[in-house]
């Protein structure tokens, strides 16, 4: 891996860049259970928003469970079986890490680079990502980033253009000696108009050839 001129901050998103995502596979899992699809695919519908607050950290886990709960038909599961089943559910999303991406990092971190994660994400998911850290690398997210950028702790969510003010604040950076990795090009887009060069990326797809492009 050839070296950018100057130290740079690599901020890379979690979900379909570094770890394998199937949306799909939740809401297939939640139909299962009953809920109608078309609320789960509608981009304006109540259940959409409720998950981007979700992930803002706006609403607590018990509220966001009830909420989808009440989406559902009565006379199914109910109380803790159906709580414990909406959870897995939820969770079934999340694939694992392909070993050459951990590799990436840790060069970018051994030649001085500083890299980080900045993610849409909410506190259902975290522990079952930590899981899924420890399982791939023997390390947690917090050992293997120089930061994490979480959007339930940050009460932002991309595309915001915020939440990218507040981390380059706190990498005391400038926008121009970021790169950012993501696969939505909304989320690239809103990233290059504050002057951050963004990469779209496949979603789950390898990292071969990630950097082709990139300015050396």
């Amino acid at each position: 891996m050839a070296a950018m001129a100057g130290k740079k901050v690599y901020i890379f998103d979690l979900g379909g860049v570094l770890l394998d995502l199937d949306v799909e596979r939740s809401f297939g899992a939640l139909a299962g259970l009953g809920m109608n699809p078309a609320l789960l695919t509608e981009k304006d519908c109540l259940v959409n928003e409720m998950i981007q607050r979700f992930d803002k950290g706006d609403v607590e886990e018990d509220a966001f469970f009830g909420y989808i709960a009440s989406c559902l038909p009565a006379g199914g599961l109910a109380g803790k079986a159906l709580r414990e089943r909406l959870a897995d559910a939820w969770n079934m999303m999340l694939g694992g890490i392909a070993p050459e991406k951990l590799r990436v990092i840790s060069e970018l971190r051994r030649r001085g680079d500083r890299v980080v994660m900045l993610s849409n994400t909410n506190i259902a998911h975290w522990p079952r990502i930590e899981e899924i850290f420890v399982e791939a690398a023997g390390k947690a997210p917090s050992e293997i980033f120089d930061a994490l950028y979480l959007s339930f702790r940050m009460h932002e969510r991309k595309p915001c253009a915020e939440i990218f003010h507040e981390l380059l604040c706190d990498e005391d950076v400038a926008a121009g000696d970021c790169i950012f990795f993501d696969d939505s090009a909304e989320n690239c887009e809103a990233a290059q108009r504050l002057g951050i060069k963004s990469v779209l990326v496949k979603r789950n797809a390898s990292w071969n050839g990630l950097f082709d492009g990139i300015e050396q």
